[in-house]
C-alpha cells in the first residue's frame, strides 16, 4: 500500500482555483414524478419533505371469466374491488440542511425564470 499523499489533490487546480466534479449514478438512482410536497421542520432544524406522486387507484382486486379453453376471459367489472381515493405514492422524504435548502430554492427560482422568459416569447 503506498502512503504518500498525492502530488496534486485529484479535481482540484490551485492555479486557476478550480474544482471538478464527477457525477455517478449510485446503485439505487431512479427517475421520480413530482406531483406534490408535505414536510417541516425537524428536530435538529434541518427540513424534511416527502414528494409524492399522483394517479387514480389502481384495483386492489379484479375478478375474469374462465373461457371454456381455461383462459382467464372478459373481467367482470361489477366485482372490481377499488380504493375509494385518489392515490399519493409517497416516493422518497428528503432532509436537507438550510443552506442546501436554500441552494435548491435559488436553483428553482432561475428554472422558473427561464421557463416563464422562454414561453412568454
Amino acid at each position: 500500500m503506498n502512503d504518500t499523499p498525492p502530488k496534486r489533490l485529484p479535481g482540484i487546480d490551485l492555479e486557476k482555483k478550480r474544482v471538478k466534479f464527477d457525477y455517478i449514478k449510485g446503485n439505487y438512482f431512479r427517475i421520480i414524478h413530482v406531483d406534490g410536497v408535505h414536510g417541516g421542520i425537524g428536530p435538529r432544524g434541518s427540513i424534511f419533505m416527502s414528494v409524492w406522486n399522483e394517479r387514480w387507484p389502481i384495483p386492489k382486486q379484479t375478478s375474469h371469466e374462465i373461457s371454456d379453453e381455461g383462459t382467464v376471459g372478459k373481467e367482470i367489472e361489477s366485482e372490481r374491488v377499488v380504493r375509494d381515493a385518489v392515490v399519493r405514492e409517497v416516493e422518497i422524504g428528503l432532509i436537507i440542511d438550510i443552506e442546501t435548502a436554500k441552494q435548491i430554492r435559488d436553483w428553482l427560482t432561475d428554472k422558473i425564470d427561464k421557463i416563464e422568459s422562454a414561453t412568454k416569447k
